[in-house]
């Protein structure tokens, strides 16, 4: 399918709702995706249609335009039908007030909507997570009047505010989409106690897995690095933009330093905001460190699967540490996910005893490699099987 961008839409029939003489009856299953995370939890589902040969719509919101074409290439898959931003990444509060504000002018009508964005057929969309990108492919698929399947529900941190605006973002999610996948018996019950039970399903685990896998089998021809290092990444609003949980993180990246070497992915946003409050130099010139630029999806679980112990604020990761059993220092106060608490994951509470507890004593943290486990069937599978019932 060719990528079109959003710019390059008709708006023939920008303002008529009601143009039905474009429309068919065909039902299809449409994918809303915009971030890089989204991209890499997203995969196993487009590997699958794509296995079983059942046509689907991708549509990039654009959020991570860069590193989401980036990933395709580095996933083998299809470019999307639809892009609604081209070139660099949205990475800066202006820039995502600018990114909505250009969608939504753009979109004002329903017909419309329906007609480029989701090739004028009905059918169900899916959308995952708790981001941005999450609530517009939801209000758009809604507006074009089609059903929602929201993948990765029943994540709760149960206060509104931390994190903000995800929690917010997953409760909204839940409560408009018509099908809710569970990544866990945990999520599940959630949705139970939300009074979600009938629209819920239970997967066997999160489709993170099945892309963690791939990558960690495709590591094995990597040459082994030194081990026994830090690896630490951080990135979240709530905490970049907050002076006293930036100079926290600072003073625990200066522990680990103290101890072990040090891997530093940076990504562009925690730079400039390390910058800011005038740490990026004290971090850049202590002992031990080493610092990066992101990488791809396959190298950055090399890494992980090389390191001793990771400190990181990423959802995503917490649960990558968690199928490699590696030792995890949660950069936050609260979590939305349970993989790995009590076991391979500390909560760090923005607690200095913490923090230095896990530092000085990581590898009592160590667990199994799950990877290495077989699953009897994946959430991938589920899901596609249970959207065909759908439709």
């Amino acid at each position: 399918m060719p990528l079109i961008s959003f710019s390059e839409l008709n708006d023939n029939n920008e303002h008529n709702d009601n143009n039905e003489h474009n429309e068919n009856n065909d039902t299809m299953i449409h994918i809303a995706i915009g971030t890089k995370a989204q991209v890499v939890k997203m995969a196993p589902v487009l590997w699958r249609l794509k296995e079983r040969n059942i046509p689907y719509n991708l549509i990039d919101l654009g959020q991570h335009a860069l590193i989401a074409r980036e990933l395709r290439a580095e996933f083998s898959l299809d470019e999307p039908g639809v892009c609604l931003a081209q070139g660099k990444d949205i990475s800066s509060l202006p820039e995502v007030f600018f990114w909505l504000c250009r969608i939504f002018c753009k979109s004002v009508s329903s017909g419309w909507i329906k007609k480029n964005l989701f090739q004028g057929q009905s059918g169900i969309c899916l959308v995952h997570g708790d981001t941005i990108s999450t609530l517009l492919g939801l209000y758009l698929a809604k507006r074009a009047g089609l059903k929602v399947a929201h993948v990765e529900a029943g994540l709760r941190s149960f206060r509104w505010s931390s994190p903000f605006p995800e929690e917010v973002v997953r409760i909204i999610a839940m409560k408009f989409s018509d099908l809710l996948f569970a990544p866990n018996a945990w999520a599940y019950q959630n949705l139970v106690s939300m009074g979600y039970k009938e629209k819920s399903i239970l997967m066997p685990a999160n489709t993170s897995f099945e892309t963690a896998r791939f990558s960690f089998e495709k590591n094995r021809s990597i040459q082994t690095r030194e081990r026994g290092y830090c690896l630490v990444t951080f990135h979240r609003f709530e905490n970049i933009f907050s002076k006293r949980r930036i100079e926290f993180i600072v003073d625990t990246i200066e522990r680990a330093c103290s101890l072990m070497p040090v891997v530093f992915v940076q990504h562009p946003p925690t730079v400039r905001q390390l910058n800011k409050y005038r740490l990026l130099q004290k971090v850049l010139g202590m002992r031990n460190i080493e610092s990066c630029a992101i990488v791809s999806h396959r190298q950055f679980m090399f890494l992980l699967e090389q390191c001793a112990c990771v400190l990181t604020d990423g959802g995503s990761i917490q649960e990558e540490a968690y199928y490699l059993g590696k030792p995890c220092l949660l950069l936050r106060s609260h979590t939305e996910r349970n993989e790995g608490l009590g076991e391979n994951v500390v909560l760090s509470r923005f607690d200095k005893t913490i923090a230095g507890s896990f530092i000085t004593g990581y590898p009592a943290f160590s667990r199994e490699n799950k990877l290495m486990q077989p699953l009897l069937f994946t959430a991938s599978e589920v899901i596609v099987d249970r959207l065909r019932e759908y439709a």
